[in-house]
């Protein structure tokens, strides 16, 4: 979905930064897309690298999409379309975005992947049965305080950051969870830049986001990823397009009875297995 740039003066970001231009380099090649897998689960390719953001989890909760053994084993085995996956991204160690027992075989099985993950699910790995401390080597553990700088390092030649967003409901419910907000950068061959940003469960009242107003402002993502829910909220175009600073953005961990105002909105959203979002090239000029 695209935006219309609005007046920098109804921008809550406006005081923080102005929006860099984009590289003037915009490639006509294929666009890249991420691919749903199921709940907050996304597959996508960024330059050279492979990568997952939240594919495995163990608990539905009885309102979310359950993964079938087929699909558990296939992500754990590398066989395609989760073949030669570079890194894997956990937002947080809640059940429905993560499971010890299936990360630390997920580990076993494939000797080159890496996970980055917040201290928290890395300590239910550690504390399960099935740990290696040999994992270690290849497991990046975030540990970060609410609008602490971002955390930079580089994964599979594309470019990490990672900032602790509250998670929804906040303060009230969740407070001590680390949500983890990776923001991925990565270049193309022919040059250009291509950047996605996942949100696990962040809450999106906009207080969270000026404590991290540097960190969203002075990189525009072609595509967001958030939990439904931030399409709910009254502004939810500024929110998208000037808060997180983002040009097109997809729904993700929507429940298996989808709400009617989210079927009846316009806003993309994944709800099987398989649908694409395109990752659009940035604009070359602000409208």
């Amino acid at each position: 979905m695209r935006f219309s740039i609005l007046p920098l003066s109804l921008s809550l970001m406006a005081a923080a930064c102005s929006v860099p231009e984009p590289s003037a380099q915009v490639a006509n090649e294929a666009q890249d897309r991420v691919t749903a897998i199921l709940n907050a689960g996304v597959r996508t390719q960024l330059g050279e690298a492979k990568f997952l953001f939240d594919p495995l989890y163990d608990n539905h909760f009885g309102s979310l999409a359950e993964m079938d053994d087929t699909l558990i084993e296939a992500i754990i085995s590398g066989d395609a379309p989760y073949n030669n996956v570079d890194a894997v991204f956990v937002s947080h160690a809640h059940g429905d975005h993560f499971s010890p027992e299936y990360f630390n075989r997920l580990m076993a099985a494939q000797s080159g992947i890496q996970i980055i993950a917040p201290e928290q699910a890395v300590a239910d790995m550690r504390a399960h049965e099935l740990w290696d401390e040999g994992f270690a080597a290849r497991i990046t553990a975030i540990a970060l305080s609410n609008g602490e700088a971002a955390q930079k390092f580089d994964v599979a030649g594309a470019t990490v950051e990672a900032i602790r967003t509250p998670h929804a409901g906040w303060p009230e419910r969740h407070s001590d969870v680390h949500n983890i907000t990776f923001r991925v950068s990565a270049t193309r061959a022919s040059g250009e830049l291509v950047r996605v940003m996942h949100m696990g469960d962040a809450d999106p009242a906009k207080q969270h986001f000026t404590m991290n107003a540097k960190f969203f402002c002075c990189a525009r993502t072609n595509l967001v990823m958030v939990p439904f829910w931030f399409f709910r909220e009254e502004d939810a175009g500024m929110l998208i397009d000037r808060t997180l600073n983002a040009q097109s953005a997809v729904g993700v961990h929507v429940p298996v009875q989808t709400p009617a105002w989210l079927a009846d909105s316009e806003w993309k959203h994944f709800t099987a297995a398989g649908q694409k979002a395109e990752i659009p090239a940035f604009e070359t000029a602000q409208n």
